[in-house]
């Protein structure tokens, strides 16, 4: 079976869709409590997820660490939750952090704003302008999360297969065009594709656990079946040991082959 990724606005009923999608199927849903599940295992609190989390950093977040930790972290756990069979993720960029990984249909739900407006007034029970104001910034913070942390464009239509427009398309028209897509041989997962999807997700852990390491400088990182290798530059012996045992620190990472070379720290009079 595929794995399936669905971008939607708000107002689009995309996570209805993704609902009743996952249902028909019998997939398992990725939102974001086993996001931030994983998230958690490696230090980030469940207020640092809501911060982080499909929103658009500010300014003072997109020059910290912890920013650059999180674009990993949530790369790592798109791989390793789409290493497992038969499942849906809904946002988080997962659209473009699988872009290359065969087997994966990419699906975008959109309607007009006119349509998102009434929708979100109606399922919320709100005045017109709180609707307008929930779909500004939900689509500020949607576009610029993918801008941020991915550098691409929400609503570049070559990130997806389909994208359907649900302001005349039913949902049960919606869901039958993505069981079809999802059965054509395009969309078949194989087992390499999950080896292939866990040892990304190791390699993100491991460049997110390389960024806390004082006095690291540049780090290369490729995980396979347990194996990290492991270059770059560090400023200290300290440092190229501190590298190693933070990889040797993450389950699945079983041996380090560590090829960091040192910077010169004596200058020549």
């Amino acid at each position: 079976m595929a794995i399936i990724t669905i971008s939607r606005q708000i107002g689009s009923l995309g996570d209805e869709i993704a609902d009743a999608v996952a249902d028909k199927l019998g997939y398992e849903q990725i939102n974001k409590s086993q996001i931030g599940e994983i998230l958690s295992r490696h230090g980030f609190t469940e207020s640092e997820v809501d911060e982080y989390d499909e929103k658009k950093p500010s300014i003072w977040h997109t020059l910290t660490t912890k920013k650059n930790i999180f674009a990993y972290l949530i790369e790592a756990a798109v791989y390793e939750l789409a290493a497992r069979d038969n499942v849906l993720i809904v946002g988080r960029g997962a659209q473009i952090i699988l872009k290359d990984i065969p087997g994966t249909l990419h699906v975008r739900i959109i309607a007009p704003y006119a349509d998102r407006v009434r929708r979100v007034m109606e399922q919320l029970g709100c005045e017109e302008k709180n609707a307008r104001r929930m779909i500004h910034r939900n689509d500020r913070d949607s576009s610029g999360y993918i801008s941020t942390y991915f550098d691409a464009d929400l609503d570049d239509t070559y990130l997806y297969d389909l994208v359907i427009n649900t302001r005349k398309i039913t949902m049960t028209s919606t869901i039958e065009l993505i069981r079809q897509a999802v059965g054509a041989d395009g969309f078949k997962k194989s087992l390499l594709v999950r080896e292939k999807l866990n040892d990304l997700a190791l390699t993100r852990k491991g460049l997110a656990a390389l960024l806390e390491v004082r006095d690291m400088e540049t780090a290369n990182l490729s995980v396979e079946k347990g194996t990290a290798s492991l270059s770059g530059m560090a400023r200290s012996i300290a440092a190229r040991e501190a590298c190693e045992q933070a990889l040797l620190n993450i389950e699945g990472i079983t041996t380090v082959e560590n090829h960091l070379g040192l910077f010169d720290t004596f200058h020549a009079d």
